[in-house]
């Protein structure tokens, strides 16, 4: 056992909110170099396996062979690099069998993220997950997780588009979908109690890393650690020291895709919408965001409210591929998850 029950049971659960190219890779880094925080790599098991596994009261060796089989199955990282073996997981939870409740299997499941070399998990006191659906599912998860704290980290809807039309995510790569998007997710955070969220900026954690970071800490009821600070080269050593367990094609596509985290801090990337987006292009953004962007207290280049009618289609555009996609998924049963995954990962096997 990492940590006895006792312990187990005293680790709250939190959760950082956000929406892509956000700088959340970089606040869980940050958050991993504090020795009592664990942050691991966004996965949904907590929520997906909840309904097949929530009223078990004793578990049996069938349960969690299921359990383990069904976690790994719905995985949406690469496992060998960000959790432990699992062989080693699945005898962790065997030889804790007799005290196991939901609540308890998922804190474990937590913390067995990352080589007991790479974090000491015995200091560890908070978990600190990032799983942007959790975004579209907030009643689920305060149901599940009642006293959780919500890190709300939030970049300007402009830059935001700028980043995510860069790394070309999203099916669709129109900056008024995307900003729909933005604005969509935010407005669910901010629904949230303020005495249960902070916000935390990507402006200021690049411009003001240590004061973001004591207030997060602070948010936490942790002290500031200022090991947390020194993030260069660390994603990087992590990344090279999982070499074996990894393909170097994809070792080298993720280091390029993480390649904002590998190097000091900058500032270059804040207010780079001014050189890709047009001007008409910003002030529909800004139209459509206004109450937003003056809410977390961004800058507007054009306070008149327009492109309201033109946006409409690319408001019910976002709401399909977000709310609705990711809300008729969460419904499937697991039996129809576990055999949508297993076709997705045989086509994936399938060389090209």
């Amino acid at each position: 056992m990492i940590k006895s029950i006792e312990d187990i049971d005293q680790i709250p659960i939190h959760f950082i909110l956000c929406t892509e190219r956000t700088g959340s890779s970089l606040l869980c880094l940050m958050l991993n170099l504090h020795p009592e925080i664990i942050s691991p790599s966004e996965e949904p098991f907590a929520l997906y396996l909840y309904p097949k596994y929530h009223k078990i009261v004793a578990w049996t060796d069938e349960d969690i062979a299921s359990y383990v089989e069904d976690f790994f199955l719905l995985a949406e990282k690469n496992m060998d690099l960000y959790f432990t073996r699992r062989a080693t997981f699945h005898a962790e939870l065997l030889a804790n069998k007799a005290i196991l409740t939901y609540e308890r299997i998922v804190k474990i499941s937590y913390l067995n993220f990352y080589d007991s070399d790479q974090k000491n998990k015995s200091s560890v006191r908070v978990i600190v997950d990032k799983q942007i659906k959790y975004v579209y599912h907030l009643d689920a998860i305060q149901h599940l997780f009642p006293s959780a704290k919500f890190l709300l980290l939030v970049r300007d809807v402009r830059d935001n588009i700028v980043s995510k039309s860069i790394r070309k995510l999203n099916w669709n790569k129109h900056p008024f979908f995307l900003a729909s998007i933005w604005k969509g997710a935010y407005a669910r955070m901010l629904a949230l109690p303020e005495k249960n969220r902070l916000i935390i900026k990507f402006e200021d954690l690049i411009q003001s890393p240590e004061s973001a970071l004591k207030k997060t800490c602070s948010f936490l009821s942790l002290e500031f650690s200022s090991c947390m600070l020194n993030t260069e080269g660390v994603f990087e050593n992590y990344v090279r020291s999982q070499k074996e367990k990894l393909d170097p094609a994809f070792t080298e596509k993720l280091l390029a895709f993480h390649s904002g985290i590998r190097s000091p801090l900058d500032s270059k990337k804040i207010g780079q919408y001014k050189s890709f987006l047009s001007q008409k292009e910003q002030q529909i953004i800004e139209g459509q965001c206004q109450h937003y962007l003056e809410t977390f207290n961004y800058e507007l280049s054009n306070k008149k409210k327009m492109g309201i009618i033109r946006f409409s289609l690319y408001q019910f555009l976002a709401f399909l591929y977000r709310p609705f996609l990711l809300l008729i998924y969460l419904r499937i049963p697991l039996a129809l998850k576990r055999i949508l995954k297993k076709r997705k990962k045989k086509r994936n096997s399938i060389p090209v």
